[in-house]
């Protein structure tokens, strides 16, 4: 038997046969090394999603009844035989370099985590979503996800096995924020760290829940305010988070023409100096990820004769170091 690493992959799927099949197929296909399994819970899908799985080589936990995203996770949780539990949706794909990046980085830390390329259907097109430093990031505390917020994506995580069960897993009840709930609890355990180097294939769709802007923020508030208790917590963090995200309300008021909506949001934004400073913020991070996405677009474009080149095969960070 080939050598791999000890971690059990964990993919929730329900009615989404050919992304599943092509999550599965993304992480058996990491190079030099394959995860030890990859599970996916097919939440008592519809179709053939189950049977496609495991025809590209996952281990298949069947619900009998739609038990929701959340409690499908920690079947796999719970089913997982490895140290280190890696999540990917099913709508998402690794990179081929997803594990040699992160594996690495493993000791000493509960979390690891690298950045995303958000990319449209057309597997062309992208956006660069993650850190906006050259090096990686040590999350010494869980306030490092209070502001700018979670910026950990799902399917680019890792943790350790025995932290995620001792902290109870994913929060079932939860529709949005739920990874954010539990990387904040994983973090009281011991360090995380974060890699810019993007190592997941995040697609955008129609149909995300992520597309629900309001409920998600509104979700991500909720789980902040779970933590006001822990002595990590930090109601400036908060603050700014929140100022940081009535700029967004207020794109989306002005938008939809809701002018006086959007005056209350740039109201309640600048009402306290904290709120203020976490939209600075958030403005100054955007510029940098559209600057970041802007010189990887260039790379894969016409400089180097990549035009149309899938993102899947994107030069990795130490082949762009290599190339100037």
């Amino acid at each position: 038997m080939s050598e791999t690493l000890p971690v059990s992959v964990i993919i929730a799927a329900y009615n989404r046969p050919q992304m599943t099949r092509q999550a599965v197929l993304s992480a058996l296909g990491q190079r030099p090394l394959a995860p030890a399994e990859v599970i996916v819970v097919d939440d008592c899908s519809h179709d053939d999603t189950g049977p496609l799985a495991a025809q590209a080589g996952a281990r298949v936990i069947r619900h009998e009844r739609n038990q929701g995203e959340g409690a499908a996770r920690n079947t796999g949780v719970a089913a997982a035989t490895q140290p280190w539990l890696a999540m990917l949706d099913s709508d998402d794909e690794w990179l081929p370099s997803h594990l040699a990046t992160l594996w690495p980085l493993c000791a000493d830390h509960v979390l690891v985590a690298g950045s995303a390329l958000w990319c449209a259907d057309d597997g062309t097109s992208f956006r660069y979503e993650g850190l906006v430093r050259r090096r990686p990031v040590t999350l010494r505390s869980p306030a490092a996800l209070l502001y700018p917020g979670n910026y950990l994506p799902l399917s680019a995580t890792m943790a350790r096995a025995d932290v995620v069960r001792r902290v109870g897993a994913f929060d079932p009840t939860l529709r949005f924020g739920a990874d954010l709930d539990l990387w904040l609890r994983v973090l009281e355990h011991g360090q995380g760290v974060m890699s810019p180097t993007p190592v997941v294939r995040y697609r955008v769709h129609a149909g995300q829940v992520t597309q629900d802007r309001d409920g998600t923020a509104r979700a991500h508030l909720g789980v902040l305010h779970r933590y006001e208790d822990r002595p990590w917590w930090s109601a400036a963090r908060v603050e700014a988070w929140r100022g940081a995200a009535a700029w967004d309300r207020l794109r989306r008021e002005l938008t939809n023409r809701r002018r006086a909506d959007a005056l209350r949001s740039a109201a309640f934004a600048a009402r306290r100096p904290e709120r203020a400073a976490g939209l600075a913020g958030l403005l100054a991070r955007r510029f940098l990820l559209r600057r970041r996405t802007e010189r990887m677009r260039r790379l894969s474009d016409g400089r180097h004769g990549l035009a149309g080149r899938p993102v899947s095969t994107l030069p990795t960070r130490r082949e762009t170091k290599e190339r100037r």
